[in-house]
């Protein structure tokens, strides 16, 4: 009976650096979870800021201690006021407590099954825990209740298994390697170009004297054969869904798995190359493996092989090419890790602070090859200091749209370490007025530093006079500057001191103005089929529709056209959600809850503004949605009753959970399933725990740790 009553006033600890990475459920129990207990591993708590690791057995030393003390003395307030964790009967001390401890005892003791560790991207300064407020309404939490019983649930997905395909035509081969070359290769030229055509000329020769010198000496590599049908799987992908290319690009990556040799990851730079190939296709399609995992293995690989630092030894005449591409791959890795580390919140895999190697130059692979061959250059740093001293009447090379991304992704970083220092500098301590002011203004600070560095790198985006591809053109250099502005903005907004929990003024118009900006870029170019559907972009457009809907809720003084401007841009997120989610239906349910707050945000904006506002015009999804799968209904829950077979392949059937069977090539049906998360997962406040926030789970899933019902690429 003691150790219950122990164990009730013990505060909820966070998961476990193990669960945590590996998304196990994490229980409360000392001195070790049960997870960590099993296996035998040590318990330590998640350094998410460069914080030493603490044990639980340690924790659980001092909690022990605490209680012992609180037992045996009668006045214990100044000793508790110095802890970081709190029991329950604190609340009734009449000294004040430090911030973060009323935030904790809040947390643990309001009555609701708050299970913190299951919403691991649930922290301040992640930039979406503000929005909570859009969930306060008790009337539209009762009006709403079936819908969020939905989320408490794991979403409707589609499963279905897809054969492999077989090496396609010569002809048919030759469009999807040109397409991997034009679109993929621009911005991520982890392969030479070079390779990239040998593999081709390789596999399917065409003139007959190269066709008897392959048949003469012999079958292609099993490698070679990997390689060629991920590129195939990568290449086929916008063809594929814009209804050019016949064969489902899943295929390609079943047949690139038949090919994974036992021995794949000792090949040094080729093995990266081959991680960074599936890690791409992830970003489109299930792969039953997590993407974040990948790329921290391929990071690790990267500093394994040195290839984060210079090379001691000069590079021989003639192999500046090769420097090149090592720093290529490095930095797609990097540019790779932190767009996943810093969607999800995770620490990156490797710090900059650790990183000495250069930027690759700014140059065609010929013009390396002959540089190298002239033996002119030292090295490529040589060859680098000169070419970026030309670049401005230099025209675009192969790499100049990677060079750029990548110093995007450099600003992505800085801004994820900035702001993860102000959590742990705001949350640990019981702050004084005046420091608050001082936190205020130098996050304000910040975000003007971070804004113009922006500003600047976007006026140094290569121009295309011709663009061929989606990362040639200046509407999507746009669209990433409005995602990095608005991600920033709701970082400083999250972090900022508050009153009565609503943000400044001033951020929450720049906020308004980013948000509307991002989905009016985005669905503009949606509806034109310059972008196709990702999961990371629904996130975007979701979070950014969300965002319009705080800031009009909480702003009271906006004029005619902002508000008119803000209510345009959330009905537009909205219809374009719909159509995403038909190519993601395990999404559905997000959308039916956008729609219902879109609805009561903007009816009570018509109320006090009804000259700003249009009348209530609902978006049916069977307009949308001609085979009529998926239906909202009015209390925002989804039907998926009738299931249509899948529709011709032609006619770019809906995007599933695609499972490889090595056991059999025969196409399934389709079946739905919702797998039920555990019970205490079941509250009403969102923002408390993973009802909401089982978007990173359903919706993010695959890049951090792939799907449950999927194959996995190690097995």
């Amino acid at each position: 009976m003691a150790n219950g009553h122990e164990n009730r006033q013990l505060p909820r600890l966070p998961a476990c650096q193990s669960c945590y990475t590996k998304k196990a459920k994490c229980d409360n129990a000392r001195p070790k979870c049960s997870p960590c207990m099993r296996n035998g591993h040590a318990c330590l708590t998640v350094s998410l800021n460069g914080s030493e690791p603490v044990s639980r057995e340690y924790i659980n030393e001092l909690e022990q201690k605490a209680l012992s003390l609180q037992a045996g003395v009668i006045d214990i307030e100044p000793l508790m006021n110095d802890t970081e964790e709190h029991s329950p009967e604190d609340n009734d001390s009449s000294g004040p407590a430090p911030r973060d401890s009323l935030r904790q005892v809040a947390e643990t003791t309001d009555g609701r099954n708050s299970d913190m560790s299951l919403s691991p991207n649930y922290v301040e300064g992640a930039g979406i825990s503000f929005m909570s407020l859009l969930f306060t309404d008790p009337r539209w939490r009762e009006q709403n209740q079936k819908l969020l019983h939905n989320l408490s649930k794991r979403a409707t997905i589609l499963e279905t298994s897809v054969q492999k395909n077989s090496l396609p035509s010569a002809e048919e081969a030759l469009i999807v390697f040109n397409s991997y070359l034009g679109a993929s290769h621009v911005q991520n030229p982890f392969l030479l170009r070079r390779y990239v055509q040998d593999l081709y000329q390789a596999l399917f020769p065409e003139s007959l004297e190269d066709q008897h010198a392959r048949a003469s000496g012999g079958r292609s590599t099993e490698h070679q054969l990997f390689r060629a049908f991920m590129i195939l799987a990568i290449g086929a992908i916008p063809l594929y869904r814009a209804g050019k290319h016949q064969y489902h690009p899943y295929g390609y990556f079943l047949s690139a798995l038949k090919h994974l040799e036992e021995g794949f990851l000792l090949k040094g730079l080729e093995s990266i190359q081959d991680l960074l190939l599936v890690s791409r296709f992830g970003i489109y399609y299930h792969i039953g493996t997590s993407i974040w995992e990948l790329i921290q293995l391929s990071t690790r690989m990267c500093i394994e092989q040195g290839l984060h630092r210079c090379r001691t030894r000069k590079t021989p005449d003639g192999h500046l090419l090769e420097e090149q591409l090592r720093r290529r791959v490095f930095w797609q890795c990097y540019m790779m890790d932190r767009y996943t580390s810093v969607m999800l919140d995770r620490p990156p895999a490797v710090a900059d602070k650790d990183i000495q190697v250069g930027f690759p130059a700014d140059a065609d692979d010929e013009e390396l090859e002959l540089a190298g061959q002239s033996g002119v250059f030292a090295d490529l740093d040589s060859f680098y200091r000169i070419s970026t001293v030309q670049m401005d009447s230099m025209p675009a090379t192969e790499t100049s749209v990677f060079l750029f991304c990548l110093r995007l992704r450099k600003i992505t970083s800085k801004i994820h370490t900035k702001f993860q220092q102000k959590t742990k500098g705001i949350a640990e301590q019981e702050i004084s007025q005046i420091e608050l002011a001082s936190a205020s203004g130098t996050i304000y600070l910040d975000l003007d530093e971070l804004l113009n560095e922006l500003e600047s790198w976007r006026v140094s985006a290569p121009v295309f006079s011709n663009p061929k591809c989606l990362y040639e053109r200046q509407e999507w250099y746009d669209l990433l500057l409005m995602r990095e502005r608005l991600l920033i903005i709701r970082k400083a907004i999250d972090l900022v001191p508050k009153r009565n929990n609503v943000p400044p003024r001033d951020l929450l118009g720049i906020c308004l103005e980013y948000s509307v900006g991002t989905i009016t870029t985005f669905c503009a170019m949606f509806d034109q089929g310059l972008v196709t559907y990702t999961r990371s972009y629904f996130q975007t457009l979701f979070t950014a529709g969300l965002s319009v809907m705080f800031c009009v809720s909480v702003v009271e003084d906006l004029d005619y056209h902002t508000i008119k401007s803000a209510s345009e841009a959330v009905k537009k997120g909205e219809k374009t959600l719909k159509l995403m989610v038909q190519e993601l239906p395990d999404a559905v349910h997000y959308v039916a809850l956008y729609e219902a707050l879109r609805a009561d945000i903007l009816r009570k904006t018509k109320n006090q503004r009804p000259d700003a506002v249009d009348g209530e015009q609902h978006i049916p999804f069977d307009t949308i949605n001609q085979s009529g799968s998926i239906r909202f209904l009015p209390d925002g829950s989804v039907n998926t009753e009738n299931e249509p077979p899948a529709p011709d392949i032609q006619h770019n059937p809906p995007w599933p959970i695609l499972t490889p069977d090595a056991s059999t090539n025969e196409a399934q049906l389709i079946q739905l399933q919702e797998v039920a998360i555990e019970s205490q997962q079941l509250s009403w406040d969102i923002f408390g725990d993973n009802v909401f926030w089982s978007m990173e789970a359903d919706m993010l899933g695959e890049y951090v740790y792939g799907s449950s019902a999927a194959g996995h690429f190690f097995d």
